[in-house]
């Protein structure tokens, strides 16, 4: 059920800071008449995003945390429409509009869309999706999008922490590192992987999560 449950997951372009309360947001159309999709939670931004489907329609709800006020409310017919607002919504109150700071203007960012099941937050992310397959060994990407800080994702409650990077830096002929470490236990990993291939490194990410939710760390 649970390695169903992460391959059916509609991935998402997700910035730094956001929690997943809830993930049952899967690209085939829903099947029941009212359900809950997606809740993501954002302490920083004392923000939530909330995905439901109910009347053949698919609802985005944009709200603050432990307040009424309710910052958008729209619906859309298809998963389409919706996956655009979502991660439109979730790099604009990320970046810290409802704040007041300067509104998302900027195109969102070619960050790679990961499977994020519930209760992990992503702490940190810069991991492109760009595969190191594709690039020639003097391009500038190397430099700004092939570092040993591309990602952290955490589970508070397992105590849990993912870490992906590319060792050595900017080296094409380097790697991804993936580790999973428990109780800041950095000298024992859970997972300790290395892959140079991008579609790879999703699979192996899959594999990390769906393990996770059949409680095998």
């Amino acid at each position: 059920m649970e390695r169903d449950h992460i391959s059916q997951l509609q991935p998402l372009k997700i910035c730094n800071g956001w929690s997943v309360v809830l993930n049952n947001l899967c690209s085939e159309k829903r099947m029941q008449e009212k359900c809950e999709l997606l809740i993501l939670q954002n302490e920083k931004r004392k923000a939530f995003i909330k995905v439901s489907y109910e009347n053949n329609q698919y609802h985005i709800k944009v709200a603050g945390l432990k307040t009424d006020k309710i910052y958008e409310d729209e619906s859309f017919d298809e998963i389409d429409q919706l996956l655009e607002e979502l991660e439109y919504q979730i790099w604009s109150v990320g970046s810290g509009v409802l704040e007041g700071l300067q509104p998302l203007s900027q195109q969102i960012p070619n960050f790679l869309r990961l499977k994020i099941p519930a209760d992990w937050t992503v702490d940190y992310i810069t991991l492109k999706d760009t595969d190191p397959k594709t690039l020639e060994a003097n391009e500038d990407a190397w430099l700004f999008d092939f570092n040993q800080d591309l990602l952290q994702i955490s589970h508070k409650t397992k105590n849990l922490l993912l870490d992906v990077g590319w060792y050595p830096e900017g080296d094409p002929a380097g790697s991804y590192g993936i580790e999973l470490i428990k109780n800041e236990d950095w000298e024992n990993p859970l997972e300790d992987i290395m892959c140079t291939e991008l579609k790879e490194l999703i699979k192996q990410l899959d594999y990390i999560f769906m393990k996770e939710m059949k409680n095998e760390y």
